[in-house]
């Protein structure tokens, strides 16, 4: 059950960094095209590939056999 409520905690997440993106978008439009979105975007990927443990099967093939 902890997945479950750990995977609608992102989602939630997710809705909100739109919602809140959208929000700032109509007073600043210039700052939040160029800072806000990319970086915010970039932590959240980060966070739910280190949550969520993907693993990368490109990566094996360069370190070899």
């Amino acid at each position: 059950m902890k997945p479950l409520f750990k995977y609608i905690f992102y989602v939630l997440i997710l809705v909100m960094l739109v919602i809140g993106s959208l929000m700032l978008y109509r007073t600043h439009p210039e700052a939040q095209l160029a800072l806000t979105i990319p970086g915010l975007f970039i932590l959240a990927y980060s966070k739910l590939t280190d949550d969520i443990k993907l693993k990368h099967n490109s990566l094996r093939m360069l370190r070899g056999r």
